[in-house]
């Protein structure tokens, strides 16, 4: 079986790849070498987190484990199928609110969490355009997510596209916040002198407010655009209590 070897009937990723997997991980037996997915995924992570994604082949991950490929083949079907656990593993690792949060802060809370996980795994960014995000784990965030939003008094009509919003809204700022190509040395976004050498007469505004444009860090820059989307929310879709 090679790599990219997979079945046609059966898209990695997909609703149906999810729901058949689980119906096989339930009924597979513990094998005698003691591999599992999860201790094979925590291999994965570490090579990732480590090297980079590029890094990552069947191969090389067999060695790290001193096994075969074939012996990881028993457990996905290809590369990209591992990068999909890989992912769902990641969002796995998003801490809850407290029960006792308002409704708005459990959203808030939870978009920071879907940032942190994402944040402390950049390497794997490139592998979430893969597909979209069904993984029991994924499933469990969007369940949360949905539902703080209706406890925060929106309707089903208002919540559901607030919340694909709000994790489109994440996964770009992770990804602008990750990149190097978008950022100077210093990390931020404009390169120090930049707006000074402008032209006066065309760039006015830039000129006069660089300092501004240095100051607010990554997170405050986040903290801003998620109170800024609530408060919008709030304001577009009152609460009829």
């Amino acid at each position: 079986m090679s790599e990219s070897g997979v079945g046609e009937t059966e898209i990695p990723g997909t609703a149906k790849w999810w729901i058949d997997r689980q119906a096989r991980q339930t009924r597979r037996r513990p094998r005698a070498d003691g591999l599992t997915i999860e201790r094979i995924i925590e291999a994965a992570m570490a090579i990732v987190d480590a090297e980079g994604l590029e890094v990552l082949t069947v191969r090389r991950l067999a060695d790290d484990l001193d096994t075969g490929s074939a012996s990881l083949y028993r457990h996905f079907a290809s590369r990209d199928e591992l990068l999909l656990l890989m992912v769902d593993h990641v969002l796995g690792g998003i801490q809850y609110p407290p029960e006792d949060l308002s409704g708005r802060k459990k959203v808030e809370w939870l978009s920071g969490e879907l940032r942190r996980v994402l944040l402390d795994h950049a390497s794997l960014l490139p592998a979430l355009t893969a597909s979209p995000l069904l993984g029991p784990n994924a499933m469990r965030g969007t369940e949360n997510g949905l539902a703080d939003l209706l406890e925060a008094g929106f309707e089903p009509e208002a919540a559901v596209p607030a919340y694909l919003a709000l994790v489109d809204y994440v996964l770009g700022t992770v990804y602008f916040d990750t990149n190097s190509a978008f950022r100077d040395i210093d990390g931020s976004r404009f390169t120090s002198g930049l707006f000074a050498a402008l032209p006066a007469e065309g760039f006015p505004t830039l000129r006069a407010h660089e300092a501004e444009f240095a100051l607010p860090s990554v997170d405050e820059v986040f903290a801003f655009g998620l109170a800024t989307f609530m408060d919008g929310l709030e304001y577009r879709f009152p609460s009829p209590d």
